[in-house]
């Protein structure tokens, strides 16, 4: 599980829930209709506005949101493309055909075997770049439609705002009509609020910066491949790729792998 969403999901509910109990009754917040006309109406407008499966995958991205992100360990990827250079240096490209076998990460198993098959460089770029870029491209189109989701979720809590003024100026001779009228004008206008407010659009910047992540992995392992393909020695291939990597975690790969260097020569 993704503690930090888990926690910040309940701990925000309760601080609402509480918030609520404080200032009156909890029962008047549960409306039906108010649900009925706010996540109904967003839904079937998101599934209006975008194809059923982008829309299948938001509700695969909210279940994802809670649960533990997938860890890129990015100081292990540049030293596996270190090792995997020096091999290719020192005892030629097709030496590493039988370590393919041994790479776990689809994604760099398949650059390497271009790389071994003697592809052309270009060639493997285009390639390579067009998985990241369609990568990328997919999940834009489900946090576009999130994003929908959590803009329209809003406007739907105003069209019930409305539905229940209407029904309450119509009914103004029957005050047993004005309670429920208002329950629906008001609290759309909440469900709208909250929904996109506290879950949609948090769940949006979430999976920006899982996505992120995923795509700098998918760099660096696009890099690498092309950089062992061209035979670039692999200390310009660990500087080059270091730099995608923030100052701290750069003194610590160097700091790693002094020690490791040391110890080697010991």
């Amino acid at each position: 599980m993704d503690n930090n969403t888990l926690i910040g999901t309940i701990v925000g509910a309760l601080l609402i829930l509480v918030g609520i109990k404080l200032s009156g009754d909890l029962g008047i917040f549960f409306d039906i209709p108010s649900m009925m006309i706010v996540f109904g109406g967003g839904t079937c407008a998101m599934f209006v506005a975008y194809s059923y499966e982008t829309v299948m995958n938001v509700f695969g991205l909210v279940k994802a949101a809670y649960m533990a992100p997938r860890e890129f360990n990015y100081m292990k990827l540049i030293s596996s493309i270190l090792m995997t250079a020096d091999v290719a240096r020192k005892e030629g490209i097709l030496a590493l055909d039988s370590r393919i076998a041994e790479i776990e990460e689809p994604f760099m198993a398949r650059g390497l075997q271009m790389v071994i098959d003697g592809v052309d460089v270009k060639v493997i770029e285009d390639i390579l770049d067009t998985e990241l870029d369609s990568r990328a491209n997919r999940h834009g189109d489900v946090k576009s439609a999130l994003d929908f989701l959590g803009s329209v979720l809003p406007g739907f809590g105003l069209i019930g705002t409305i539905i229940g003024l209407i029904g309450l100026l119509g009914n103004l001779d029957d005050p047993s009509s004005i309670g429920p009228n208002m329950a629906v004008a008001l609290i759309t206008t909440f469900y709208g609020a909250v929904a996109a407010n506290f879950l949609l659009i948090p769940y949006g910047k979430k999976m920006d910066e899982r996505s992120k992540a995923e795509q700098l992995y998918g760099e660096i392992i696009a890099r690498g491949c092309l950089f062992i393909a061209a035979g670039v020695h692999p200390r310009i291939i660990q500087e080059r790729l270091l730099a995608f990597m923030s100052e701290k975690t750069r003194v610590t790969f160097n700091e790693l792998h002094l020690s490791e260097e040391l110890g080697q020569g010991g």
